[in-house]
This record gives C-alpha cells, sequence and structure tokens, in this order.
C-alpha cells in the first residue's frame, strides 16, 4: 500500500529542515504561510467528509455513506496523482 504524502506536506518538511540548519530565510516565512493555509485546508476536507459519513450512518442513510465515501477514496486518488507527479518531476 503507497502512503500518499501531499505535495505541501513535503514542502513543509523542506522548510523545517531548512529552519533547523538556520538557513531558513525570512522571505521563506510567506511560503510557510501558504503550505500551512494548504494542510488545513485538506485537514478540514477530510474531517469534513468523514463526519459527513459518519452522520450518515448514524442516519441510516447508506447512500449518502456511499456518496462521502467516494468523496474521500476521489480525494485520496488524487493525492496519489499528485504524489507521482512530483516524485517523476524530481527524479527527472
Amino acid at each position: 500500500m503507497a502512503i500518499a504524502i501531499h505535495s505541501s506536506h513535503r514542502r513543509l518538511a523542506e522548510l523545517f529542515l531548512q529552519y533547523k540548519k538556520g538557513t531558513f530565510s525570512v522571505f521563506q516565512m510567506a511560503e510557510l504561510l501558504k503550505f500551512l493555509q494548504e494542510n488545513c485546508d485538506l485537514v478540514f476536507e477530510v474531517d469534513g467528509l468523514k463526519e459527513a459519513a459518519y452522520a450518515a450512518q448514524c442516519a441510516g442513510n447508506m447512500e449518502l455513506v456511499q456518496h462521502f465515501t467516494l468523496r474521500l477514496e476521489e480525494l485520496e486518488e488524487s493525492l496519489k496523482w499528485e504524489h507521482l507527479k512530483a516524485y517523476s518531476t524530481k527524479r527527472n
């Protein structure tokens, strides 16, 4: 099973390593905030879909559960493709 790493998480890791090495510039703060916002948006999107699926399950609406589960799977698939694109770009 592949673990998808969103490109914003990868860049956050790179920025953190630069910070630890002491090579983090003041100009990178704007970039850091951008990727923190992307991370926040992704977390809220995933959590929202999971909560909606759970609420639908509690209400006994399995059709809606399937809808939200499909949306989660589509999101996961898009992250995998983004990961593959980023990986192939780095290798070339």
